[in-house]
């Protein structure tokens, strides 16, 4: 990501939120000055590049530890991360970024969550797995509205849930992950809308968003940010680039 961009965590940690990463960090893996604390981000969990292990993690806690696989599967790593950080900052206004990597290959998944889906003949192994590590995440969002809830937090938080693309298609035999996508052309890869049509769910009930709505208006990602900050009454630093975004 280019040094000259602002990101959405630089304006909050300036306007004095606590900003927290935890997952993939996709947008810079090898120079310091891309590392997420150079971008915003007060207290970072997280592996930088693309696809990575879910059993033999390489993790970086900030810029000074890292650990590797202990055992834990990383997207119940994320989400007890993610837990620990609305803990520690629930008496703070904050920016948590959850970045799963699920369900990105490698296809890996607690064998047990595998197994839920063998009364399912139409789906390959693939699909199963993937299927399962799906299942994995839902729980781990699950976990974190949870703790909103008990921290009292979860009236006044927008929750914003999304995906960067379509399913990813292919493969041979029991690793064919062809599956189920809503009857639309194309998957990732394609700029059809199966391709490109993702989820974009945004629950906030103090602000009016409390569920049971459909909203068929086309956004975009570059649309977050500057809805994003008026949402939370943030202005846009008088120096920013100009914004390809709208509110």
């Amino acid at each position: 990501l280019a040094l000259r961009e602002t990101t959405l965590a630089d304006i909050l940690q300036s306007s004095g939120y606590v900003t927290g990463l935890v997952g993939k960090w996709h947008l810079g893996a090898f120079d310091p000055r891309y590392h997420p604390t150079r971008r915003g981000f007060d207290e970072t969990v997280c592996f930088r590049g693309g696809m990575h292990d879910y059993y033999t993690w390489r993790i970086e806690w900030g810029t000074g530890t890292v650990r590797r696989g202990d055992g834990r599967y990383l997207t119940d790593l994320w989400t007890q991360e993610a837990v620990q950080f609305i803990h520690r900052h629930q008496e703070q206004p904050f920016f948590l970024h959850v970045t799963n990597n699920a369900p990105h290959t490698p296809l890996q998944a607690p064998e047990k969550m595998v197994r839920e889906f063998d009364d399912r003949d139409d789906l390959t192994e693939g699909v199963k797995t993937l299927y399962a590590m799906i299942k994995a995440m839902d729980e781990g969002v699950a976990r974190i509205l949870d703790t909103l809830k008990r921290c009292g937090l979860d009236k006044n938080t927008i929750v914003v849930f999304s995906s960067d693309n379509g399913p990813q298609f292919g493969g041979e035999g029991e690793n064919n992950i062809n599956r189920f996508n809503c009857n639309f052309n194309g998957a990732k890869g394609t700029v059809y809308e199966g391709g490109i049509r993702v989820p974009g769910i945004v629950r906030w009930p103090a602000g009016g968003i409390d569920g049971g709505r459909t909203v068929h208006d086309m956004v975009h990602f570059v649309d977050w940010l500057p809805t994003l900050l008026a949402m939370a009454d943030v202005p846009l630093p008088a120096d920013n680039l100009p914004l390809d975004g709208v509110d």
